[in-house]
């Protein structure tokens, strides 16, 4: 079945809408939805509102192709409760593939989106625009989703959203795309897990309470922590594999553009691998050999925070038949300085830990 025109609901509770085509006809509003899960008063409804004022109710979406034919956005669910949007194919859209205003609980699954269909490589990619899918609200869910072509796959405005299996391949970030971008003014809340990065790259601006882990970064993709009014709290990215090109890009960056991180708390980056791409961590070990009375330790080249120590732990061996004295003369610029009250041939093993409080 092939249709061109808008299809809207209203008013509707446990209702199921699958399997077909709709196609948006040549004079679609170029803002309108194919499938528009709205009423016709004030979509910006405000996110706490109580549950009866909810527009909709446990609606599925399913097994659709929604061809939007570069005239606006595929699916619009706003202000509902419990929509589940499985096994769509969402292409040709010029704003959203799949827009989700205010609600709870949208589930999003087991779906393809693109703004251009191909496999990639495609020679128009810098051109590529809109959003995969624009998430404005609390408590949705991502599984299983293919974004394969638009400037941003992951828009996210709200808290408490969670994404896994997540392969985001759309605009590279190289020419201006991002794979999942957590714009969020408050407390972030967000879980990425088990996602695949194809060239896109992550950008948090002042996360708080943000977990990734688990997820593999190609072609240079990384995680871009932005600094908006310098906040960084409850931050853990850990086990994450990244592949680059030697071109020296860090697997998690630090954007100080507007101004830089002042209030740091519990973030912890810790045991990825990457190759063709430089690591950085809150935590780190390094041993030192030397002959002397002092012992530099720098790690620099590995800690994410610029002079952000904030504890360490030391031990040293010495080699010789005599046992000197020692202590920690200073801890500045991620650097440990170990100092020995006479010449000596030691071993100087040295732990460093940025995650605790500023």
């Amino acid at each position: 079945m092939t249709s061109q025109f808008n299809f809207c609901c209203c008013d509707l509770i446990e209702k199921q809408i699958h399997g077909g085509t709709i196609k948006a006809s040549d004079d679609f509003p170029n803002d309108g939805y194919i499938i528009d899960l709205s009423t016709s008063s004030n979509e910006n409804d405000e996110k706490n509102s109580p549950s009866s004022s909810y527009n909709f109710e446990y609606i599925t979406l399913k097994d659709l192709l929604l061809d939007s034919n570069f005239r606006g956005g595929g699916i619009s669910v706003i202000n509902s409760l419990r929509t589940n949007i499985d096994n769509c194919y969402i292409t040709h859209f010029t704003t959203n593939g799949i827009l989700v205003q205010s609600g709870h609980e949208t589930y999003i699954r087991n779906s393809f989106l693109g703004q251009h269909i191909t496999a990639g490589g495609d020679k128009n990619e810098r051109n590529f625009s809109g959003t995969g899918i624009n998430i404005q609200g609390n408590d949705n869910a991502v599984t299983d989703v293919v974004i394969f072509s638009a400037a941003i796959g992951i828009m996210v405005t709200g808290q408490a959203n969670t994404f896994s299996g997540v392969h985001c391949y759309n605009k590279a970030t190289g020419f201006g795309g991002t794979g999942i971008y957590l714009k969020l003014p408050g407390l972030t809340q967000t879980r990425i897990v088990n996602s695949y990065m194809d060239y896109t790259s992550i950008v948090a601006e002042d996360p708080v309470q943000l977990h990734i882990s688990s997820s593999f970064f190609l072609g240079d993709a990384n995680i871009v922590l932005k600094s908006m009014k310098g906040v960084l709290n409850g931050v853990t990215i850990v086990d994450n594999m990244f592949s680059g090109s030697n071109q020296g890009v860090e697997i998690v960056h630090l954007d100080k553009s507007n101004s830089p991180f002042h209030q740091v708390d519990q973030v912890i980056v810790d045991r990825n691998v990457a190759t063709g791409m430089n690591l950085k961590a809150t935590v780190a070990k390094r041993s030192l050999q030397g002959n002397g009375t002092s012992w530099n330790v720098d790690f620099n080249n590995i800690l994410l925070f610029p002079d952000h120590i904030k504890n360490v732990q030391y031990s040293l061996s010495s080699t010789g038949s005599s046992f000197p004295n020692h202590a920690i003369r200073n801890v500045s610029d991620n650097r440990v300085v170990i100092e020995t009250n006479e010449a000596v041939a030691a071993n100087v093993f040295v732990a460093v830990d940025q995650s605790l409080s500023s």
